[in-house]
């Protein structure tokens, strides 16, 4: 599914390129002319700069300032400051920022008393100059303003201007790319993602250069990289020849053996995913930096099989049927709600009564332990045992991290995280941005090294990211302070993760099909639809894989652009998370 945004962009490249062909025709008649079969391949389109006209009014200078800009992100600028007084031109920082707008729908302004231009534009994304992307709600506008003066030949020129570029939105999806900085677990044994923007023509040194930079503020705390403070280039870009990418650099970018290790590890995996480059080359004086002992895995995906309540008792779905725990087991207690299921095994968590975190392992054994489901499944005559983790007053829903501790906070009034492990070990991580919101759902990312919590706050609502710093046995210490992610977000009742970098958000139930959201960390929202009477959501690996339950029991996947029916009979359904 596109999003609008991106729909937009597509939108304008197809004008463009119909334009393209009906410049042209087919040729009805003359001879056969035999083709070599060969097709070239797709290149980006980059924006052709043009300096500026004689006799252009200052409106003018600026639009054609504003389109030379765009193409100086696959050139030197150069272009684009000969559109500025020289003053102008020597310390203006076209990367400092980048600001994405609304082609569509802008307006421009000279005063003539103060030789002013503004630039009034629809804000759709803020870039910064590391690559970290800050989407902006529907609605939001920016005035820029260029102070304009007349050269010694009498031609308009901007005399000053904010440092930073504007670039239409689709012409911003053509110049820059996503790219993921890898960074390690506190325990330097699983990838921990943070993504970035960077532009096309220069993606590989960019994100060479921003990894050696370290993680943003935000995440610092809950991951570990081998790149000491003082790493850097020893040349200004990373050549790369038959898909090899060599990394120069300086003396003192290298730390002890480990370190070395894992910084190698992580420009393999940061460089490796980038298009054009099959391997990386690391060194410092012609040296490799580390050898090949550390190896970072990816966070673990959830199993095939999810946990469900059905019936009245806690079971499973193994993608084609749905199981329930023997009669012997007993049925749920009442009021259980929020199942989960950890990621070593088939030990789940949920809450009873809104006041009760509990855990269970009745279904540890599988499904070789289980009972399909019937029809005329007999209701339960006793609740089932459960271990009681700990109490609250109205407690979210659960989420399990990688390494089996079960994540919960009180709905509303409460000032801190719950973590609880099986074996009865509680840690309470105070948190006082949350006092004054209202808490719908949490998830922790597949990494463990972030928590997304659903809030909402005097009738907004909101997404925020936090990371989360461990001890190095894993155990859950502080969280850091909140990112706020994702726009124009309606009301929503539950999240889930679909992979180390995207939420999938459940609007409430209607109606008509409920609104579902795929949030990026550090980049864009997508509004979708799901199903009416939409309850209940969970995946496994990506999009592709979100199962939403509705009101009346019955699971459903996406089939392309629509929900097919995937079972009936759950009530709640719920991968590893």
């Amino acid at each position: 599914m596109i999003s609008i945004r991106r729909a937009r962009a597509l939108a304008l490249a197809l004008a463009a390129a119909l334009a393209l062909a009906a410049c042209t025709t087919i040729p009805s008649s003359g001879p056969v002319n035999e083709g070599n079969g060969a097709v070239s391949s797709s290149e980006p389109i980059f924006p052709i700069a043009e300096g500026p006209r004689p006799g252009d009014g200052p409106a003018a200078i600026v639009n054609g300032f504003v389109r030379a800009s765009s193409a100086g992100f696959a050139s030197d600028f150069a272009v684009a400051r000969e559109y500025l007084m020289p003053n102008a031109a020597a310390s203006w920082d076209p990367t400092a920022k980048v600001t994405v707008f609304d082609s569509t729908v802008f307006t421009t302004d000279f005063d003539e008393a103060t030789s002013v231009v503004t630039y009034d534009i629809p804000v759709q994304a803020m870039l910064d100059d590391s690559g970290r992307l800050t989407e902006a709600a529907d609605g939001t506008r920016e005035t820029l303003t260029f102070t304009m003066d007349k050269d010694a030949n009498g031609q308009w020129r901007i005399a000053e201007l904010d440092d930073g570029t504007i670039l239409a939105g689709a012409t911003f999806e053509r110049l820059f790319t996503q790219v993921n900085l890898i960074f390690a677990t506190v325990d330097e044994t699983v990838q921990v993602p943070e993504l970035r923007w960077v532009p096309q023509n220069t993606a590989v040194t960019s994100a060479a250069r921003e990894l050696l930079e370290g993680p943003s503020e935000a995440l610092a705390p809950a991951v570990h990289t081998g790149f000491p403070a003082t790493a850097g280039l020893e040349v200004d870009s990373v050549v790369v020849t038959d898909g090899v990418a060599a990394v120069e650099l300086t003396a003192s970018s290298g730390g002890d053996p480990n370190e070395r290790s894992l910084a190698q590890e992580q420009m393999r995996l940061t460089l490796a995913s980038i298009p054009g480059v099959r391997a990386v080359s690391v060194t410092i004086g012609g040296v490799p930096l580390g050898d090949d002992s550390v190896k970072l895995k990816p966070a673990p995906l959830p199993g095939a099989q999810a946990a469900a309540f059905v019936n009245g008792r806690l079971g499973l779905w193994d993608g084609v049927s749905v199981w329930r725990v023997p009669n012997r087991v007993g049925g749920l207690p009442e009021g259980s709600v929020g199942v989960t299921q950890g990621f070593t095994d088939q030990r789940t968590a949920w809450i009873v009564d809104h006041s009760a975190l509990v855990t269970s392992d009745a279904m540890a054994g599988g499904t070789e332990s289980l009972i399909k489901i019937t029809d005329d499944d007999p209701a339960p005559t006793a609740p089932m045992v459960v271990t009681e983790l700990h109490t609250g007053f109205d407690l979210v829903a659960p989420s399990a991290d990688l390494d089996d501790w079960f994540w919960t906070t009180e709905r509303a009034g409460g000032d801190s995280f719950v973590a609880a492990k099986p074996d009865g070990t509680v840690a309470t991580l105070e948190v006082p941005w949350l006092r004054g919101t209202t808490v719908q759902a949490l998830a922790v990312s597949r990494d463990g090294a972030r928590l997304a919590v659903l809030t909402r706050t005097s009738g907004e609502q909101a997404i925020e990211v936090a990371s989360i710093v461990r001890a190095d046995d894993g155990t859950p210490l502080t969280v850091g302070d909140p990112l706020a992610v994702g726009v124009d977000l309606g009301p929503a009742i539950d999240l889930t993760w679909i992979d180390s970098l995207t939420v999938a958000v459940l609007g409430e139930a209607g109606d008509a099909p409920s609104d579902l959201w795929i949030v990026e960390v550090g980049g864009l929202t997508d509004a979708q639809k799901a199903v009416t009477g939409a309850l209940d959501i969970t995946a496994r690996e990506q999009e592709r894989s979100i199962v939403i339950v509705d009101s009346q029991g019955v699971a459903y996947a996406r089939s392309g652009t629509v929900w097919s029916k995937l079972t009936t009979g759950p009530s709640e359904l719920a991968y590893s998370g």
